[in-house]
């Protein structure tokens, strides 16, 4: 999903050039437009706390290198589409800068809280609307190019509907808990035959009333074990055949016996039957005709920042 066909970002403090920079080295320049390094670090800041990361774990230099080159590219694509946005009369209204102004500053806990932020990244409440105007004038544009490109017939639904049906439908599911008693892989006749006696002690337990998921985490030797044997719903093809003929065979709240797989020894309790779910062409129309349009739209916004950038001088002052 391209950037500019969202809303602003939480805190957009960090996506322009603010007066303190102003005589910043810069990273790049678009048409004669600085944009500082300081910028593209402050926005790479930003993006890892939207994604809730931090540099430690990001141990490859050269992803972060690409990080860093992708914040840039954003930044020059909105410098791009702001300065197009002035030439085809699409710059921001008051009204649209003071909801975009407002928005940010909800965010906050207290008019005094916003001023405080705004001081540390270099803003006045003046300019920081002039960055908000930019901003929303960049999207305003990005929307328009998208718009005019984001037409979708409904021939072009029918055919994504008929081309992707695992995303129209889910078969029949179980969802269940397991014990399993592991067989090693060179196991002779005699260890094998313990390790079933085990697992038949087991189900013995079970079916007299035993509960089934304290006995999964005290003897199961499945990872889900420490889930008290929840495994995750499955359908059929996912799982060793003879599992999944004893769990399909089953109803919610039964166990099976003891099922022999070249791994070991399975028991299961089934806990519920999810029926297979079909999503109708006509139920999926709407979804399908929104996802399309917003793919037109992006490929439109992205072959545009291409036309741009080509049209323009976009010159990278800095290697990242």
């Amino acid at each position: 999903m391209r950037r500019l066909l969202t809303a602003l970002p939480m805190l957009a403090l960090a996506l322009a050039l603010g007066v303190a920079q102003a005589q910043a080295i810069l990273a790049a320049r678009v048409n004669g437009t600085g944009i500082p390094q300081e910028q593209v670090e402050r926005s790479f800041e930003e993006e890892l706390r939207q994604r809730k990361l931090n540099l430690l774990q990001i141990r490859n230099p050269e992803r972060v290198k690409q990080m860093k080159r992708a914040v840039l590219d954003r930044l020059i694509e909105q410098e791009l589409f702001w300065q197009q946005a002035q030439v085809a009369g699409m710059v921001a209204s008051p009204q649209e800068v003071e909801q975009a102004f407002q928005s940010t500053l909800a965010q906050f806990k207290s008019q005094e809280a916003f001023e405080r932020r705004l001081l540390v990244e270099g803003y006045t409440p003046a300019s920081y609307r002039l960055l908000v105007k930019k901003q929303v004038s960049a999207t305003k544009y990005a929307n328009s190019v998208g718009a005019r490109e984001s037409a979708v017939s409904d021939q072009e639904v029918h055919q994504f509907y008929l081309e992707n049906p695992e995303k129209f439908g889910r078969p029949r599911q179980v969802r269940a808990r397991e014990i399993f008693i592991k067989v090693p892989p060179a196991a002779s006749d005699a260890q094998r035959a313990a390790s079933r006696s085990r697992a038949e002690q087991l189900l013995q337990a079970a079916r007299a009333g035993e509960d089934f998921e304290q006995l999964a985490r005290v003897h199961s030797e499945a990872p889900t074990r420490q889930w008290g044997g929840a495994m995750e719903p499955f359908a059929r093809g996912q799982l060793a055949k003879p599992v999944e003929d004893a769990a399909f065979a089953l109803a919610a709240g039964q166990v099976s016996a003891v099922v022999g797989t070249p791994q070991g020894f399975h028991i299961l309790k089934v806990e519920g039957i999810d029926d297979e779910v079909i999503v109708s062409e006509e139920q999926a129309r709407a979804p399908i005709r929104t996802y399309l349009e917003q793919r037109k739209a992006n490929a439109a916004i992205e072959k545009e920042a291409q036309r741009l950038r080509g049209a323009g001088k976009v010159e990278i002052l800095l290697p990242l």
